[in-house]
This record gives C-alpha cells, structure tokens and sequence, in this order.
C-alpha cells in the first residue's frame, strides 16, 4: 500500500507507519514490514487496551419476550399522494438540504424480524457502541446511515436556533398543535396531522396554508426520522428543524439518528438482561428498520434471498421493499451462529455498483489522498468531507441523548486496515471543520488487521456457560461426516505431513439445515483467501490447516480458539 506524506500543519486523520498485516478470514500473514495506513486514534500500547468483554447470550430459558417498536412506522395510506404533491413545488429544497433520499425511503415498507433484531442485540456493547462478535467488532456507522437511511451527516446541528423571523412560524405551529389537542383524539397525532393538510387547508386562512411545506417536514421528522415512544403524535422539538429545512438549511440529521439507534440499542439490551417471565412484554423507540437494513447489508445470509433491482432514482433501502428474511422460520439459535461466523460478514457492501445505484462516489478505483478544505464547494470536495465526518470520532447528538462514535473500533468498515484501538473514548470534532488530510481506499482493496491487532483479540474472554449451548447447535446443524476445518498460524512453521495436507485438499463447509424449504443454507466456510489484501505482497506466509471436531468449533466461533496466537 502506498502512502502520502501529510501536511504537518493540516490534520491528518490515517496513521502511516510500517507493520505487519494478518487477514480477518483466514488469519494468515499478508505482508510484513508493509507501510499501511490506520485510522486514527490507535493505542499506543496493546498492554493499556482491553478488548472489549463478549457476554452471554441468554442465561435463562425464558421464552423470548415480545418487542413493541413504537418507532418502526409505515407510510399513512395517503403519505405518497402527499410527497408526491409537493415534490413538484418542493424538489428543489429537498435536494439542496440533501434530503431527499431521506424523504423516499419513507415511502416503503419494511416488514419486522424481531429474532434477527434480537439475535443482533445480544452482541450490543453500550461501553464501545459496537456489535462484539467472536471474530471481531461491527457497528452501525454515520456511513450507513447517509447510505440506507439518506440521511445528511453535514449540515447544521439539529439545536440550531430559529432567527427571530422565524420564531413566527413555531408560534403558528404550536398554535396548530393545541388547537387539534382539543379535538375528539386530543391530540396532534399523525393521522389528524396528515388529514388536516391534506383535506382540512381549504377551510383554513392563508397563513395556515402557507405552513403545508413545514407541516409536511414535521410530520416526517415525528414518524420517521425521531419517533415518539409514548404515541404517534406530532413532536413539538421537531419544529424548528423543519423549518430550517423548508427554508433550505441543510441540517445534519445523520449523527442524530445515529445517537437515537445506539442509545435504544443500549436500552434494549438492558431490558433483554433484566427481563423476566413477568415482562414479555417490552417496548423500544428508535429507527430499528435501519438496523435490520443494516443486516441484510452485512449479513446476505440472513438477508431476503433476492433484492428488489432498483428503479432510477430510487434510494438504496427500496432493494428491501415488502420482502421478509429468508430466515423468518429459522431459530433463534441458528440465527445467533450465523452472526458468529466471520465469513457471514461484509465489511464493504457499498462498495458494490448495482443497477440505477454506483457505488458510494468517494470510493473510487485507485486509492486516494486528499485534503479536504472547508472552503472548497465542489462536489469531490463534498463526498470527500461526507466520507472525513464518517472517519471523525466524535460525541453525537440526539434529540434526548448523547452518544459516542468511534469508528476507529470498525476501520475495516471504510475500507481500513484494524489496529488495536485505544482504551479511552478520544474525538477529534475540533478538527472536523478545518483542513484535515484523509486516505480513501481503492474499492478492490480487502481490509487486514494488524499483527498486534490479531494478538490483541486474542485476549477476549468469553464466559464458559456459553459454551454447552454452541456446543449443542453445532452437533443439532452439522453435517453427519463432516468436520469443520479452520487455519490456525505459527510463523515460521512448515505445512504438516502430508496425510494432514490430503485431509485439507478439499474445503470443509460449516452447513446448516436450510431456511425456508428448499432455499439458501448457512455456510461457514474456513480457509478462505478472499479478504486476502489485492495488491498486498504476501511475504512470509506460515500456516496449516487442522481439522476440528464439533465441540472444538464450538470454542473456536465463541472467541476462545485453542491456536496460539502470531508473535515474531
């Protein structure tokens, strides 16, 4: 990998420095004494990190209780005639206050798999607001939501003050709430909202209609951008951001739903901890459809087997429109070993050019280095500063909460190389609008980790109550006759004899009892080369294939792997 010498005046946002590279999938040395660029910050020492803990599953055998999310809405039955009426007035500030990817997806319905979204939360970590699986860390990044939620990530705070000739506006707005308070629902609630603006403005005077445009942004900022826990009614903190974008003020809302889904993240694991047979019954804000989107993004596996092709125009979550997951009758259980299989995950599914959809733009063929100016208003300047505020460690800003961001826990995500990431929460936002310099991976590029990464990992401790359970839906889901098979490293070693190498010839494949009838099966493959580094020299390559029986790969997708860790 080639680097760049950075400006040392300007911020720079990658760490260059020679190291030795491991691939994530089959722990094999890539290059040694490689010049790579890290996302900052990195730990200076792996002795001051601790890999994050992975806990248990479920420790009880309570059935698994029912999820109410309040926040999961779907489009009112004359939502579209509504967007479509204004988009011919209305088009031209929705896409100056980059929102209208945002404002499409609401028109689309995502059907609820709540044992995926369960399976999923079980490896929620509040303290990293990451997803800690056996192999490694996942999160939900600024990235994806810009991408599956069309969300902005630049833009003005969601807590911009109104200027004083805006403050006439909330006041109508306000007037307008506790007027339908006193109708037979009493309250704003979306329905009497959407029923008002769209067959009750004809009766009404000129400064009331004057608010359709406004009207219209609140009621899509209360349902599908911050949605109420407590009822479906109109969110008075949502006024002045609604006015700021029917003005044409670009607000960045993507940090905000980013900040709502870790915070009902971690609620929602803490209720799944503390629950019991007397409360099945839990209820959960928050944009959970992005979660699941996020998924089937990740985990095709898991995923509905065939996507919708998307139409010109259409924003990226249209691909899931009405489908269900083609695990919808699969276990809970077998849902749980999926996530656990490092070769289930994606680390950079938007990287991919689908039809009427390219690829995210700052991704390009060849590797970048740039320094991106807050001057400079040309659209590479733009993407480029899109993809720097996703890179930026910062604190993020709900409507009711504040939460971390540390993408340097996920650099593999953006297309980086993994080191060990520091102890301590560090952001960098003071940074964010000034000049920084930023390294953008070349879309073929298969992201590794460092060599003190993989041995730092290695530290990850899992509770040994776990173990029987995994044990047991390995010996419910393998095959008869077959052993899973799994390379472990030692530097310097040679290959085993070779009735070891003709036990290896053949790929041993982890399959599962299929989905859905005749459709997809899990498969868990071991040994694969494809997240290998391209381009990447492969010097000093020692590994050799062992087989495993069930209850050793059990340990192995629990994190508490038997095969020494690399060291020179």
């Amino acid at each position: 990998m080639s680097t760049a010498e950075p400006n040392k005046n300007i911020f720079c946002i990658y760490d260059s420095r020679i190291a030795t590279l491991v691939s994530p999938n089959s722990h094999e040395l890539v290059s040694t004494q490689t010049l790579t660029n890290f996302l900052k910050p990195c730990s200076k020492t792996i002795h001051h990190s601790e890999p994050p803990f992975l806990q248990n599953q479920r420790k009880n055998h309570h059935p698994l209780p029912k999820i109410h999310f309040k926040g999961w809405k779907n489009p009112q039955t004359k939502w579209g005639d509504w967007v479509e009426t204004l988009t011919a007035h209305h088009a031209f500030t929705w896409n100056q206050t980059d929102s209208c990817d945002a404002l499409l997806s609401s028109l689309y319905h995502f059907p609820k798999n709540t044992s995926l979204i369960l399976a999923l939360v079980q490896h929620w970590s509040p303290k990293t607001n990451t997803f800690v699986f056996p192999w490694g860390e996942a999160t939900i990044t600024l990235e994806d939501v810009m991408v599956l939620g069309g969300f902005s990530v630049l833009g003005e705070p969601i807590a911009l003050p109104l200027s004083s000739d805006l403050l006439s506006i909330e006041a109508k707005l306000i007037k307008l709430r506790r007027r339908m308070s006193k109708t037979k629902s009493r309250k704003a609630d979306h329905n009497t909202w959407l029923k008002f603006f769209k067959e009750g403005l004809e009766e009404e005077s000129h400064e009331i209609f004057e608010l359709e445009h406004v009207g219209f942004l609140c009621l899509w900022l209360s349902r599908f951008v911050f949605p109420s826990i407590s009822d479906s009614s109109i969110d008075p903190r949502v006024f002045s951001i609604a006015i700021h974008l029917s003005q044409g003020t670009r607000m960045a809302l993507a940090p905000s739903v980013l900040a709502s889904i870790y915070h009902n993240l971690s609620l929602l694991k803490e209720k799944l901890v503390s629950f019991s047979v007397k409360d099945l019954d839990l209820k959960v804000n928050g944009l959970f459809h992005l979660v699941q989107l996020w998924l089937f993004e990740r985990f095709p596996i898991l995923s509905p087997s065939c996507p919708h092709e998307l139409k010109k125009g259409e924003p990226r979550a249209a691909r899931w429109h009405k489908l269900n997951s083609d695990s919808d009758h699969a276990s809970f259980e077998l849902i749980l070993s999926a996530l656990e299989s490092k070769e289930n995950f994606r680390w950079r599914p938007y990287v991919d050019d689908l039809k009427n959809w390219c690829s995210v733009s700052h991704y390009k063929e060849n590797e970048q280095f740039a320094v991106v100016d807050d001057g400079s208003n040309c659209d590479l300047a733009e993407e480029l500063r899109c993809f720097g505020v996703c890179l930026f460690a910062d604190e993020i800003f709900g409507l009711d909460c504040v939460e971390k961001y540390m993408p340097y826990r996920v650099a593999m995500q953006f297309g980086m190389d993994q080191d060990v990431p520091p102890c301590e929460f560090t952001f960098m936002s003071p940074f964010c609008n000034e000049k920084f310099s930023l390294y953008v991976p070349a879309k073929s590029y298969k992201p590794c980790v460092s060599l003190e990464y993989h041995n730092w990992w290695k530290k990850l401790k899992v509770d040994d109550s776990d173990k029987l359970d995994v044990v047991m839906i390995a010996k419910q889901y393998c095959e008869e006759g077959k052993l899973a098979s799994i390379g472990s490293i030692e530097i310097g070693s040679k290959r085993k004899s070779s009735s070891n190498e003709e036990n290896n010839s053949s790929s041993v494949v982890f399959e599962a009892k299929r989905l859905k009838k005749n459709e997809r099966s899990f498969k868990c493959g071991f040994n694969n080369d494809d997240d290998v580094g391209k381009g990447k020299k492969q010097d000093g390559v020692g590994s050799y294939d062992s087989p495993l029986d069930v209850e050793d790969y059990a340990c192995t997708i629990l994190g508490a792997s038997s095969s020494h860790p690399i060291s020179i």
